[in-house]
């Protein structure tokens, strides 16, 4: 954190001293015999210098958050990049050479930052949008993995039954594990619900083990429970699946 403010105030220093030389070089060499257009584009100059120096800000502040370099970092660079590359080229060309009527000049590099502002809009607003996609996804996939990481739990606790019939409940509980293994790890906003469902018929069936395993001698019919409990499960997985694939 400390590394980063560093970095975020020598930008600081070096915007404010290019600011300061930009200002400095239009009113002692001047620009153009307009003074609209000498107006114009020394605005829009400090306008391009600012939106570098806010560019780099927003990146030092964002890039740590990432294992690598963003593509929608390096897309919002090569923006800026551009940007400036237009507005420099605009003064030199429109004020300089052709020397534009101020109001339309003025116009041009209006347009030029409105249509650089929408543009970065744009990519941020994919960003966010594909940032919150990646997020509902891995949360999703996240539902699968502490499904499959609760039934092997029951399955070893299942192993841990005193009881000759402890083959049978592991083998009910595994036969179950299979089923969500070859599941879609990747779920929807829509199926929360039946996730929900899910993760409330795993919560008995745990009890259901764990009450077996404390019993001296457990029910007569324990072997139908099991099974109707799994039985269950796995149809409700499998309507999670048939919901699943209609949505994609």
């Amino acid at each position: 954190m400390n590394k980063q403010r560093s970095y975020t105030g020598l930008i600081t220093v070096i915007y404010i001293a290019v600011l300061a030389v930009t200002v400095f070089s239009f009113f002692m060499l001047g620009f153009s015999e307009s003074l609209m257009r000498f107006v114009v584009t020394l605005l829009a100059v400090c306008i391009a210098e600012t939106v570098v120096y806010g560019y780099s800000v927003f990146w030092l502040r964002t890039a740590p958050d990432v294992s690598r370099t963003s593509p929608l970092l390096l897309s919002g660079a090569w923006i800026v990049g551009l940007y400036v590359a237009v507005v420099i080229a605009s003064a030199v060309l429109l004020d300089w050479l052709l020397e534009l009527s101020p109001l339309w000049y003025a116009g041009v590099q209006l347009i030029v930052l409105v249509a650089a502002v929408a543009v970065l809009e744009a990519i941020g607003l994919y960003g966010r949008n594909a940032a919150s996609q990646e997020q509902r996804d891995a949360s999703a996939s996240r539902n699968l993995r502490r499904h499959r990481q609760e039934l092997h739990e029951i399955r070893e606790l299942a192993g841990t039954w005193k009881h000759p019939e402890s083959i049978r409940l592991t083998e009910l509980v595994g036969t179950l594990e299979e089923v969500f293994q070859y599941s879609d790890p990747i779920s929807s906003p829509e199926l929360s619900a039946t996730e929900d469902v899910i993760s409330q018929q795993i919560s008995l069936l745990h009890d259901h083990v764990a009450l077996l395993l404390v019993l001296k001698e457990p029910p007569a019919d324990w072997d139908a429970e099991t099974q109707e409990l799994t039985d269950s499960i796995a149809s409700t997985l499998q309507r999670r699946n048939r919901e699943l694939a209609a949505l994609k």
